[in-house]
């Protein structure tokens, strides 16, 4: 019983990590070197059949020819931060009349797709720029380099990031236009995981390891004025983990008291129920156990008839000194026994079926005997009795 409380209540205590509280608020300064960026191989196999990834964006300088905001496998999935080159499965188009946005300021990316929706679409700010169709039985394969700042394992000339990324977050699904316009609003309302679905999240990426001069440094939500507001959401959000805690306990006292005076009522209810049961089972068998007494006796008669080499047993005890006209006794319902049907034959099921509307439990009975003279009359005399 416990156990299962401890798992009702691990499942209730809202998970909070004050640890990241606020570092996922840091971003990565790439300083536009193409030996500074950040290359690792994640767990992407969930993002086989459906992905989003979204994150902020600045651009500080614009001189590089083929700037690489991301690439996945080469060009499997691969993100300019101008739009000049974005490619799925290897299938690029040019979007650099979208990517608009000013050098030092913020802009805000997100791309989606699914196997299912088969379609690759990109949206600057919340607003769609871009959407094509992917080809069949596509899925994005696993196991390849996931780099930020620069192309496939990284430090290539001309393809490296100046600027700043910002919560980046990559989640197992396909988001809807409404969830990307959420997402593209307040930059530092953070939307960075998702409860029972993978994600590749943007402390994930902050903890890998970096290459080259790429450095942690604050985004705007860190900077003058914003700290506060942000340590005083930390703060509430521990004093609502507090207050969450407490409630649970005392959920969970609650619980305990009625397991243990709902376990009491259990017992009697159930001590009640099988006094029922006896006293019903009783009543069946006293039932049963008067028509086996009826059917037994008849079955002895007729047993004592087989065992008397077929000669008809004298049911009152007297000598037997019947005449032949008193033993062809007058026509009764068993006669019918005579017939060609029946006689010297085997009593059928089907035969049995037949009858049951009238005499149901003698026939059951009757069932593999051998219809003879002698059990014809035993069953003669009995009807008389």
């Amino acid at each position: 019983m416990w156990t299962v409380c401890l798992i009702a209540l691990a499942l209730l205590v809202p998970p909070f990590q004050a640890e990241d509280t606020l570092r996922k608020y840091k971003a990565l300064n790439f300083p536009g070197d193409s030996e500074s960026f950040v290359s690792f191989l994640p767990d992407m196999t969930p993002f086989s059949k459906a992905f989003s990834f979204c994150g902020w964006i600045r651009k500080d300088n614009s001189s590089a020819g083929w700037p690489i905001l991301l690439s996945y496998g080469g060009n499997e999935l691969r993100m300019q931060d101008n739009g000049g080159h974005n490619c799925i499965y290897g299938a690029c188009t040019r979007l650099a009349n979208k990517f608009t946005a000013p050098l030092g300021n913020w802009f805000h990316y997100c791309a989606t797709w699914s196997s299912e929706s088969r379609q690759f679409r990109e949206y600057i700010d919340g607003e769609i720029i871009a959407s094509r169709a992917t080809a069949q039985r596509r899925h994005l394969p696993p196991g390849l380099s996931f780099t930020l700042g620069n192309w496939g394992d990284g430090g290539l000339e001309g393809l490296q990031l100046e600027g700043l990324l910002f919560n980046f977050n990559f989640i197992a699904r396909e988001f809807s236009i409404e969830e990307v316009e959420e997402r593209a609003g307040d930059m530092c309302e953070l939307k960075d995981e998702e409860d029972g679905v993978y994600n590749l999240s943007w402390v994930d990426i902050l903890g890998e390891e970096r290459n080259g001069t790429v450095t942690e440094v604050d985004s705007v939500c860190l900077e003058k004025g914003a700290v506060e507001s942000r340590l005083e959401e930390a703060r509430k959000g521990v004093e609502q983990g507090e207050a969450s805690l407490s409630t649970i306990r005392d959920e969970l006292d609650n619980i305990l008291d009625k397991v243990e005076a709902g376990t009491t009522d259990m017992l009697e209810m159930e001590q009640g129920q099988n006094i029922s049961c006896q006293v019903e089972l009783t009543s069946h068998l006293n039932k049963k156990r008067r028509e086996l007494t009826k059917v037994s006796s008849l079955l002895n008669k007729v047993v004592r008839i087989l065992q008397g080499g077929g000669k008809k047993e004298n049911l009152s005890g007297e000598d037997d000194e019947t005449s032949d006209l008193e033993k062809d006794r007058a026509a009764s319902k068993w006669d019918f026994l005579y017939s060609d049907s029946y006689f010297n034959k085997e009593f059928t099921r089907q035969q049995s079926e037949n009858l049951r509307s009238s005499w149901d439990k003698v026939c059951d009975k009757m069932v593999g005997v051998t219809i003879t003279r002698e059990l014809i009359e035993l069953m003669k005399s009995v009807d008389s009795d």
